[in-house]
Parts: structure tokens; C-alpha cells; sequence
């Protein structure tokens, strides 16, 4: 399934569905979960049905409760390390080969000497 062809109502059903199944999972209830996290009972169980729309905040609170916060890291990265801005850095750092001169290729059967040999 691609996300970005998905309409917004689905996503937030599918967004939903995910968070209620890692809260089974944890073997906690809305309530426990509500507690948990600071957001309301209402707010999870809208989220949960796919026709809530919660705060980032709220998400945020409720990720922290059910200990998924972290994957948020490999969605939200440093720039700065994201691999199409490293093969960027690689690409301009990249040397030039340096040609030699044409005036250069003809003096170089000439035997270089001292000041004083000439």
C-alpha cells in the first residue's frame, strides 16, 4: 500500500488501528491508557476509530505512554544524516582531475639544470 495515495480518513483509520493494536498488545485499556498518557478517554477512543483528529501533541503523549516514541526517530531523522544529503556532500567534495599543460608536455624532454650548468 502506498501512503501517499491513500486519503486522509483511511490513513487515520489505519493510524488508529496501529495504536490500538500496540495498546492490546501492552495489555492496557483505554482508560489505563488515558491515565498514562494526560490525553482523554474520548480523545483515544476517537483515535483509535479512525475519526478522531488528536493534537501532534496528544500523539506524542500517547506514543510516550505506549513506549513507540522512539520509532519515530527513522521518520524524522537529522538532515544532516539523511543519505541523500550525504551522496550530495560525497558528490561536491569529490576532486577534480588537474590536466597538465600542453606548454608543459613540450618542456618535458628538457633536461632541467642549474643557473650556473647553463
Amino acid at each position: 500500500m502506498e501512503w501517499n495515495k491513500e486519503s486522509i480518513p483511511h490513513l487515520l483509520d489505519i493510524i488508529g488501528k496501529s495504536i490500538q493494536g500496540r495498546r492490546i498488545q501492552k495489555n492496557i485499556s483505554q482508560e489505563e491508557l488515558a491515565h498514562l498518557s494526560g490525553v482523554s478517554h474520548a480523545s483515544i477512543t476517537r483515535l483509535e476509530s479512525g475519526t478522531g483528529n488528536i493534537s501532534l501533541t496528544n500523539l506524542l503523549l500517547i506514543f510516550k505512554a505506549l513506549e513507540i516514541a522512539d520509532e519515530l526517530k527513522f521518520i524524522f531523522s537529522d538532515p544532516k544524516d539523511s543519505p541523500s544529503i550525504m551522496a550530495k556532500r560525497k558528490k561536491h567534495s569529490t576532486k577534480k582531475r588537474v590536466r597538465k599543460s600542453s606548454q608543459h608536455s613540450k618542456n618535458i624532454n628538457n633536461i632541467w639544470k642549474w643557473g650556473e650548468d647553463k
